[in-house]
């Protein structure tokens, strides 16, 4: 037994001072850069051609029938009042200011938490039946993609938090137990308008002169079925290639000149899910 001890302990003994210090391994994490090859940015919309489209006929459809949504959320008091509206979607710019006086004609059976009446922040929806009178595009430019800048849609602007609506006290919908709901069915009137809207675009242009896709850059929600329609029918020269005329996106850049006749509601849906 004290052989076999005296043993182990030679071996480890003869095991450390084999090792140098200059042998001793140390795991030490060593960063080894790695520069990655620059990749130029491309557009996919981009391609070669001698000409690029240009526009021939433009028409736009006359009295376009269409649904347009409005998203906004209320504030309606322990009374049932509406005297707040963040509105988070429209169908085109200038509708805001009737439709945040219409809100506050509103009454509400207000919420309630623990039997108790709350105030809260209600996400509504109200859909609206219209027309597009008519419309013209001016200032069109049909311009060629760069090859270099991929393009870039316009981002929505997000509603901008004002102080009064800060600091309205309000309960969350999570702990509500009963909605607030509205005491007579509603009614929205919205006049007709007329106004110039600035578009952005890419359409897709075959061979034979016609559009085949659209890409909306810039361009209000509510106008867009409309100008799909439209743009049905209208017609381009084709861009041309060595080989004759070929398929090519092309930059729809211009102004449209509309009248919209009067928008018409009689719902407000209420959205829970809604942030």
């Amino acid at each position: 037994m004290r052989a076999t001890t005296f043993l182990a302990l030679t071996l480890l003994s003869t095991a450390a001072l084999a090792q140098k210090p200059w042998e001793t391994k140390i795991d030490l994490p060593v960063p080894i850069p790695i520069e990655l090859p620059a990749v130029p940015p491309t557009n996919p919309f981009a391609a070669a051609v001698v000409t690029p489209p240009s526009a021939l006929s433009t028409p736009l459809r006359e009295k376009f029938i269409d649904k347009f949504t409005v998203l906004a959320t209320a504030y309606v008091n322990s009374d049932g009042a509406c005297s707040r509206a963040v509105f988070t979607r429209m169908p085109w710019p200038g509708i805001e200011t009737d439709l945040r006086q219409a809100l506050a004609e509103l009454t509400f059976t207000p919420a309630r938490a623990g039997g108790t009446p709350v105030p809260v922040w209600l996400p509504v929806a109200i859909d609206f039946k219209g027309r597009i009178n008519k419309g013209q595009m001016t200032k069109l430019q049909a311009l060629t993609p760069n090859p270099a800048t991929p393009p870039e849609p316009e981002v929505a602007a997000t509603p901008t938090p004002d102080a009064r609506d800060l600091g309205l006290p309000a309960t969350p919908l999570a702990r509500v137990e009963q909605l607030a709901n509205l005491k007579r069915p509603p009614r929205f009137s919205i006049d007709g308008r007329a106004w110039t809207q600035p578009i952005r675009l890419l359409a897709e242009i075959g061979a034979d002169g016609r559009c085949q896709r659209v890409v909306f850059l810039a361009c209000p929600e509510g106008l867009r079925l409309w100008l799909l329609a439209s743009m049905a029918a209208w017609t381009f020269r084709p861009a041309s290639a060595a080989s004759g005329p070929v398929a090519a996106w092309a930059m729809l850049e211009g102004d449209v000149e509309l009248q919209v006749a009067d928008l018409d509601s009689e719902a407000l849906r209420v959205i829970r899910a809604a942030s």
